[in-house]
C-alpha cells in the first residue's frame, strides 16, 4: 500500500511540474524515439542555431557566444513542459529555456570577462509535455541522455570545461548522460526530482545540487518502483552531491533569476571557479 501511495503521489506532483513549467496535455506517450539531430551551424533572425527540428513537440539547440573558442561551456538542459513553442518565450518566464540561457551566459561573462565562455541552450530531446507514464519514469530521460552524450562527444570542443546546468526533469537527463565518460566535468542539478541514479558516485562528474525551501518538488518521492520514479534525491546528504544554498530563490522556476545566489553559484561552477561556491555550501 505504501509503495502504491508513493507512486500516486509521484505522478500527481510531477504532473504539477509540467503545468507550472508551461506544459500541455499529451494524449499518448511517444513509442518510437526521434531520429538523431543533424547538427549544423546556421543563423536565423539573429539566433545562432545548431539544430531546429519541428517534429513532435520540437527540438532546438541554440548557442550563445563563441562555442569553438570557448574554454568554459555551460549546457542548459530544460525539463518537462518545454518545447519548440515556448523555447524563447512563454507564460512562465522563469522556465523559458533561452531566457535562462541568456541569464547564465551574462553571469558567466561577469565572472570571467577575459576568458572564453559560451552557453548552449540544449532542447535536444523531447521532454514529457503532459500527463502520462513518461512524466514519472526515465524513458524520455534515457532518450535525452543518449542524445546529450552524442552532442557532448561529437559537437563540443574536446578540450573545453563542460558544465551541464539542468532543471527539474532535465536533471534526470543530465544524471544519466554524465554517468557515461566524456560527457561533462560538472553537473548542476536545479530543483531535481531525481537524477536517474541512486547516488552521485554513479555520475562521472562533480555533482552540485540546490533547491528552494518552498519548492514543491521536494515532496516528490525519491524512489524507483519498476519503471516509475526518477531515483535518489540529490539534496539528501547520503546522495553525495555538493549541496549549495540557492539564496532567496522561491518556487520551482526562479533558479536562473538574475542576481540570485542560485544563478551566481551555477555560473561560478561553469567558469571553473567552484571555490566561490564554498561560502554557500549546505
Amino acid at each position: 500500500m505504501t509503495r502504491r501511495i508513493s507512486a500516486l503521489l509521484l505522478g500527481a506532483l510531477l504532473t504539477t511540474a509540467v503545468l507550472s513549467c508551461g506544459g500541455r496535455p499529451e494524449a499518448a506517450a511517444q513509442v518510437v524515439p526521434p531520429e538523431p539531430l543533424d547538427y549544423a551551424e546556421t543563423t536565423v533572425d539573429g539566433h545562432h542555431l545548431l539544430a531546429d527540428d519541428t517534429s513532435g513537440s520540437g527540438r532546438v539547440v541554440e548557442v550563445l557566444g563563441d562555442l569553438a573558442g570557448a574554454e568554459h561551456i555551460a549546457v542548459v538542459v530544460p525539463g518537462s513542459g518545454q518545447n519548440r513553442d515556448n523555447f524563447r518565450a512563454g507564460a512562465h518566464p522563469g522556465a523559458v529555456p533561452l531566457v535562462n540561457g541568456r541569464a547564465l551566459y551574462a553571469a558567466m561573462r561577469e565572472r570571467a570577462p577575459e576568458g572564453g565562455t559560451a552557453v548552449v541552450v540544449w532542447l535536444g530531446y523531447l521532454p514529457p509535455q503532459g500527463y502520462g507514464a513518461d512524466l514519472v519514469g526515465t524513458a524520455r530521460a534515457r532518450e535525452g541522455a543518449e542524445a546529450l552524450v552524442r552532442f557532448a562527444r561529437e559537437v563540443l570542443p574536446a578540450d573545453a570545461h563542460v558544465t551541464l546546468s539542468c532543471h527539474s526533469y532535465g536533471t534526470a537527463v543530465c544524471g544519466l548522460a554524465a554517468a557515461q565518460a566524456r560527457t561533462a566535468d560538472d553537473v548542476v542539478a536545479l530543483a531535481s526530482p531525481g537524477m536517474g541514479v541512486d547516488a552521485a558516485h554513479e555520475i562521472r562528474a562533480r555533482v552540485w545540487a540546490t533547491r528552494a525551501e518552498d519548492d514543491w518538488i521536494r515532496w516528490v518521492p525519491s524512489l524507483r518502483i519498476g519503471r516509475l520514479g526518477l531515483g535518489g534525491d540529490p539534496m539528501d546528504p547520503e546522495f553525495g552531491a555538493v549541496r549549495f544554498d540557492p539564496g532567496a530563490v522561491s518556487g520551482h522556476t526562479q533558479y536562473y533569476r538574475p542576481g540570485s545566489a542560485a544563478l551566481s553559484a551555477t555560473a561560478a561552477v561553469a567558469v571553473g571557479d567552484s571555490g566561490a561556491v564554498s561560502g554557500g555550501l549546505l
